[in-house]
C-alpha cells in the first residue's frame, strides 16, 4: 500500500531529526575531546591544584558555559583525562607491534619505554597523577588496578617460562609486581623532582629505558640480556659477581 503524503513528510522529519542528533553527538564528542586535551595542557603547565575551569575552556577555545555540559566539575574531568592517559599502557598488541616473536628483552623494553616516554614528555602530568593518587582513593585504586593489568601478560606467561616452578599465579604476580616497581623511584626523582645528583649527566629516553629493562630482565631471568641489545650499559658482562 502506498504511503500518504503526511506519512512521508513525518518520516522525513524523523530522518532529519535523527541526522541532527548524530551531528550534535559528533560535535559534542569533539568539544569534549577538546576540553580533555586542554586539561592535559593546563595540568602540565600549572598542576592539578592550580587548574581552573576558565583555564581549561580558554585553552580549548570554547565558551566557559560549555564545560558543565560534559563534566560536573574539575575532578570528574581530571579522572577522565587520567583514565584515558593510563589506558594506553594496556594495549599490549600496539606496544609490542615492532617486537620480534620470542624477543623477551624487546618486549620488556617496549613496555618500559612507554612509561619512560610518559615521564620524559609529560612530567607535569605524571606529577598530577601521583598527587591525585595520594589524595583520591578511587583514582589510586584505578592506578593499582591498571598496574596489575599492565603486568598481566607477563604473569600469564610465567608458567610457560618456568614450567618446573610450583608457584601459584598469585606468587608469580607478587614476583612480577615487585620487579615492575623497581623503576618508580628513579623515574620520579629524575623527571619530576630533578634530583641534582641524577640529572648531573643527562640520559636519553632509550638509555633510561635500557637501564630499567636490564634490571627487570636480570631479576626475571637471572642472567644478562643479549649483549647486542645493549648500548648504554654495554659492559654489563663485567657486572657479574663471581663466588
Amino acid at each position: 500500500m502506498a504511503q500518504s503524503t503526511s506519512s512521508i513528510a513525518l518520516d522525513k522529519r524523523h530522518e532529519s531529526s535523527a541526522k541532527a542528533a548524530v551531528v550534535l553527538s559528533t560535535k559534542g564528542e569533539k568539544a569534549k575531546a577538546k576540553l580533555k586535551k586542554a586539561a592535559l595542557a593546563v595540568m602540565s603547565e600549572v598542576g592539578y591544584h592550580k587548574m581552573r575551569i576558565g583555564d581549561v575552556t580558554k585553552q580549548a577555545g570554547v565558551a566557559a558555559g560549555l564545560f558543565h555540559h560534559y563534566f560536573t566539575d574539575l575532578k570528574s574531568l581530571t579522572h577522565e583525562v587520567m583514565e584515558d592517559f593510563v589506558a594506553k599502557s594496556l594495549n599490549v598488541e600496539s606496544i609490542e607491534k615492532s617486537v620480534s616473536k620470542g624477543d623477551w628483552y624487546g618486549r620488556i623494553f617496549a613496555h618500559n619505554r612507554l612509561v619512560v616516554v610518559s615521564y620524559a614528555e609529560r612530567p607535569g602530568i605524571m606529577r598530577c597523577m601521583l598527587q591525585l593518587a595520594d589524595e583520591d582513593r578511587e583514582f589510586a585504586q584505578l592506578l593499582r588496578n591498571n598496574f596489575v593489568k599492565q603486568l598481566g601478560w607477563l604473569v600469564d606467561a610465567m608458567p610457560r617460562l618456568y614450567p618446573q616452578a610450583t608457584f601459584s599465579k598469585h606468587q608469580f604476580l607478587m614476583m612480577v609486581y615487585a620487579l615492575g616497581g623497581t623503576g618508580e623511584t628513579i623515574l620520579r626523582d629524575y623527571y619530576i623532582n630533578s634530583e641534582p645528583a641524577l640529572i648531573e649527566n643527562k640520559v636519553t629516553v632509550d638509555e633510561m629505558t635500557e637501564l630499567l629493562t636490564v634490571i627487570f630482565y636480570r631479576g626475571l631471568f637471572l642472567q644478562n640480556p643479549p649483549a647486542e641489545k645493549l648500548r648504554y650499559i654495554a659492559d654489563l658482562d663485567k657486572f657479574v659477581k663471581k663466588f
